[in-house]
């Protein structure tokens, strides 16, 4: 390519020399534009000869399938006339002849004499009839009776005689018959088109006359001509002197198939208005003629070559479409024109491709000198043979030497500084092998400093893998980082001996948290206990007290005192989590649960609180989610429960809902987002950030209207965090809050299993006759615990310390075993393990009951030989739930019936069912437990609302409120109308009339006990 390049400058220079400006011409795209005009000519130049050659071709086989066809149809020619011929010279057909020419036809004997000798050897020969002509050409003999005596006058007739005439056996042109014609074939009607083979009957003692026969053009003669076309377009013809048809063509005028066949009729049309070239050169000349590109009949452009048969008195063509003809040069054209622009394209593409790259270049070295140029270190580059080829700016600063004296010079005749020589002297040190080399050289400067400057040496090459071509040094100044270094190694020393105190201070630091950590966990562990232990007779005598049957006043004060302590165990409890949390103590479980059941427990525990308050509480859950799941059910349940706790404390009006809406869904997990939505007092913005932090609230001045600790959110915040999943909140001040819970959760393998794991059944008797050793020191708590345990149907013995318990299981034999952890000489884990070893207390289930409940206590209990758990106090619903689950006794299942309709005796009487539902979502179960509450709950309202009002007003008017609420959420319309018209009547106790309120009272008592019973006579088993 260089040497292109330079041949194309010396042939221009004269040009360049005339015309300054092709000086800037591009020698690339100079030879790309030579190259494209090579290749233009020589496809132009190959298309021609392609050209040249197929046109010869197209003549060559035009021409030979002419010969081909007039040899062929000489032949068939020869065969016709010569059977003709040899016909009419044998001696039957003289004697025959001559007496029929004699007779003048007029014999019909001879007549008949004739056909019977001619009409089996016309039928072998194809032939279809024929006729003896006299000198006059008359017909005196024949076929056909219509034509006898009659002169012949056909022009093609009278042709073929004048040739038979001359000694020689002619075939006419086809002729339309005018009448039907008769032969050994039978009948040919008018319009067939014929041809007759006549010669001379040889004259002996009278005139001459001439014998005919007559074949059929429609199968003899055209199917010559429609065998012999060619291709799709190829096709062969006969025309006559005037250019008419004498064969069908292959197509019409207007290009479409003429449709002929051998047993189709054809008739010659007139010739046309203006002929062919072919058809006009074949009349005028009568010769051979060979012609391309010229219209046809068809006004197509074809090729075609054509010659005259005198004999026949014809003129025979064969054409074939031009673009059949030459498909093979359009073929060869397009593909060259196709090669040849793609091949313009890639020229252009490379040249393009080619002068951008230079430019690129040319951009790229200018980057590169600029760079070099405004480094700041010193930098050269040296062939192999140490010549200096490259330097920038700050080399030759350095040296004190331009540019130009140090380029070409070996670097060690450089008249560099005496000072400097060092350097060079350290980088020819090197290795020649080892181009790679990264060191520090120190130097004494002129003013007799030390210098400390850093070699960089690197090979240069062009290509990856390929040996070097240069070798490049930079020479970086480091005096000042090499000085920093060495004052920083003296500083390190220093810093190592209070690195080492620190250490120690801080060992003495960690001990000291330790030390604050356990006692904080042995005073949690102190508090809980002293606490819970109260709580304990608190909440469980309350409980007892409640089961008792008390009147309405002390219900009353029983459930505030029940849900005082509750909250109390709430508090101690959140601060425990938040104990556990913070050691990292707390473990998940990982069960099969329901999502629809764990919305339901949900909205049961605030529902009477939300009905309370006049709250509507609505539940949506997507359809599309997994009907079970695997997870924490409870840990998850406790956010679900603060949420909507905090939503209904702090909402006075509107409504709360939960909400469950699946985000994604893969094969093994799905993304749940649980949110929780009110019409509260909202939050502000400010306030938000604080929200999740522990022991913070929101309203924390003095006069705060809720109550709380601030460890219910950073519970719940904490909880979802262990889970894997996210909590936010959206509110607005005065609108309300939104707390959102985003958490994946496992599907379960077997969704068969785990749907009967999550629906238990809860349809079951207690265990009866279950022999139950409760072992506790605090007789308050024995009997609270006895109390439980009977009203749930066990029987129960008491002990009130570890060796009695020993004793107890030797002598009896129990079911199960609630051991008290801390308990006077032998604690309850030692006396547990005793038990264990006794042949007796092997296989009975033994229940850790204590106040202690800080992180790890669970665990430890566990380890040590205990089969569960129970913390006080003492939930009514645990101990029963583990009486179910450890006792021994027989657990007698109720059937379940079906019904036609679970409410139906509800709505019968008079219950609105379809509105109740309708505010729970449809939630069935749901319903159903409210209303065996409300039955439960309120009976003993029945008795005694009268002297509620007469001794405590504003409390009888709390309940009623409260009744009102709950009557319209289960769609007790009646009953709640009246609690509406009794609580108007006590709000203005000035304008209330003792008879008025006696009236109000006893109506309001009458529906109460009337759906308090209709209730239980709907839905057995709520009494």
């Amino acid at each position: 390519m260089p040497n292109l390049f330079r041949w194309i400058a010396e042939t221009f220079s004269p040009l360049t020399r005339r015309f300054p400006f092709l000086l800037l011409a591009n020698p690339t795209l100079l030879s790309a534009v030579l190259a494209i005009a090579l290749l233009i000519f020589s496809t132009l130049f190959a298309l021609r000869h392609i050209h040249q050659t197929q046109e010869r071709i197209v003549r060559e086989q035009l021409q030979s399938s002419l010969n081909s066809f007039t040899e062929l149809l000489g032949m068939w020619q020869t065969q016709n006339t010569g059977a003709v011929r040899l016909l009419a010279e044998t001696d039957q057909a003289r004697e025959l002849f001559a007496k029929v020419l004699a007779e003048e036809g007029n014999n019909p004997e001879t007549h008949q004499a004739l056909r019977q000798w001619l009409y089996p050897i016309m039928q072998v020969m194809g032939f279809d009839g024929f006729a003896i002509v006299n000198s006059q050409r008359i017909l005196v003999a024949g076929t056909t009776p219509a034509y006898l005596h009659k002169p012949a006058r056909a022009p093609e007739t009278l042709e073929v005689l004048d040739k038979a005439l001359l000694g020689k056996v002619a075939i006419s042109r086809p002729i339309v018959v005018a009448q039907d014609l008769h032969g050994p074939n039978g009948i040919q009607p008018a319009g067939t088109l014929m041809q007759h083979i006549c010669t001379l009957i040889e004259p002996t003692a009278m005139e001459h006359g001439f014998f005919c026969v007559r074949i059929n053009a429609q199968s003899r003669f055209f199917p010559f001509f429609a065998k012999a076309r060619i291709g799709r377009s190829g096709e062969i013809y006969a025309v006559d002197r005037h250019g008419r048809f004498v064969t069908p063509p292959r197509f019409l005028a207007d290009g479409s198939p003429s449709g002929w066949s051998e047993r189709s009729s054809y008739k010659p049309a007139p010739p046309p208005a203006q002929l062919s070239k072919m058809i006009d050169s074949l009349i005028h000349r009568q010769g051979g003629f060979n012609e391309l590109g010229y219209a046809d009949y068809r006004g197509v452009m074809v090729a075609g070559a054509g010659r005259w048969l005198d004999d026949m008195e014809l003129g025979i063509v064969v054409e074939r479409d031009m673009a059949e003809a030459m498909a093979t040069y359009f073929a060869s054209r397009r593909i060259i024109v196709a090669l040849s622009v793609g091949a313009n394209l890639l020229i252009v593409l490379l040249t393009g491709a080619a002068i951008i790259n230079r430019r690129r270049l040319l951009v790229r070295e200018g980057r590169f000198r600029s760079l070099l140029d405004n480094l700041p270190p010193p930098i050269h580059m040296t062939s192999l043979n140490h010549k200096i080829i490259v330097v920038n700016p700050s080399f030759c600063q350095l040296v004190g030497l331009g540019k130009g004296d140090l380029l070409g010079r070996d670097i060690d005749q450089l008249p560099i500084p005496t000072w400097l020589r060092p350097l060079v002297d350290a980088e020819r040190e090197l290795d020649e092998d080892s181009y790679r080399k990264d060191f520090i050289s120190e130097v004494i400067d002129e003013e007799g400093k030390p210098r400390y400057y850093r070699i960089v040496r690197f090979p240069v090459v062009y290509q990856r893998g390929q040996s070097p071509q240069a070798i490049a040094c930079i020479w970086v100044d480091s005096t000042e980082r090499v000085v920093a270094n060495q004052q920083l190694a003296q500083i390190n020393q220093n810093l190592e001996q209070l690195v080492s105190e620190r250490t120690r201070e801080l060992m003495v630091a960690k001990d000291e948290a330790l030390a604050a950590s356990q006692s904080k966990a042995e005073f949690l562990a102190n508090m809980s206990h002293e606490i819970r232990t109260p709580l304990n007779a608190i909440i469980g005598l309350a409980h007892v007290a409640l089961a008792s049957g008390p009147d309405i006043r002390q219900r009353i004060y029983l459930e505030k005192m029940r849900g005082s302590g509750e909250h109390l165990l709430q508090i101690i409890n959140d601060i425990l989590n938040f104990s556990r949390m913070e050691a990292g103590k707390l473990t998940l479980d990982h069960s099969p649960f329901a999502v629809e059941q764990l919305v339901d427990k949900t909205l049961d525990l605030v529902f009477e609180k939300a009905a309370s308050k006049g709250l509507a509480l609505r539940a949506d859950i997507d359809p599309t989610i997994p009907k079970n799941l695997l997870g924490d059910e409870l840990r998850l349940g406790q956010i679900l429960i603060n949420f909507c706790a905090n939503a209904v404390k702090f909402t006075d009006q509107g409504s709360v809902t939960l909400r469950v809406t699946k985000v994604r869904d893969w094969p093994e997990r799905v993304e749940l987002l649980f949110d929780v939505e009110d019409t509260g007092i909202g939050i502000a913005p400010e306030q938000l950030p604080r929200l999740f932090q522990p022991f913070e609230q929101v309203d924390s001045s003095s006069a705060r209207r809720f109550e709380g600790t601030g460890l219910g959110l950073s519970i719940c915040k904490n909880l979802a965090e262990l889970m894997q999943g996210q909590i936010d909140v959206k509110s607005t001040p005065g609108q309300g809050s939104c707390f959102r819970l985003r958490l994946t959760l496992d599907k379960p393998a077997h969704p068969a299993l785990a749907a009967e794991a999550s629906h238990p059944t809860t349809a079951q008797h207690l265990p009866l006759h279950c022999q139950v050793l409760v072992v506790e020191d605090n007789p308050l708590n024995q009997e609270i615990i006895q109390s439980l345990l009977t009203g749930m149907g066990a029987q129960v013995s008491c002990v009130g310390s570890g060796p009695e318990a020993i004793a107890a299981v030797e002598h009896q034999q129990f079911a199960l075993i609630l051991m008290d952890i801390q308990l006077p000489g032998m604690d309850g884990i030692e006396a547990a393990a005793r038990i264990r070893q006794l042949a007796s207390g092997t296989h009975i289930p033994i229940i850790a009951v204590t106040a202690n409940a800080l992180p790890g206590d669970r665990e430890a209990y566990l380890a040590a030989g205990m089969d569960d758990y129970l913390s006080k106090p003492i939930d009514p619903a645990q101990l029963q739930n583990l009486l179910h689950r450890w006792g021994q006794a027989q657990h007698q299942v109720v059937p379940l019936v079906a019904a036609a309709g679970p409410f139906e005796i509800l709505q019968r009487g008079g219950m609105d069912t379809e509105r109740a539902l309708h505010n729970l979502m449809h939630n069935e179960a749901l319903y159903r437990r409210l209303l065996e509450r409300f039955a439960r709950e309120r009976a003993g309202l029945v008795a005694d609302l009268s002297a509620l009002i007469a001794q405590d007003p504003a409390d009888a008017l709390n309940q009623v409120h409260s009744l009102k609420s709950l009557a319209g959420s289960l769609g007790m319309n009646q009953l709640e109308q009246l609690a509406q018209q009794l609580e108007q009547q006590l709000r203005e106790p000035a304008a209330a009339v003792q008879a008025d309120l006696d009236v109000l009272c006893q109506n309001l008592t009458a529906e109460l006990q009337a759906m308090v019973e209709l209730v239980q006579l709907g839905l057995p088993g709520s009494h």
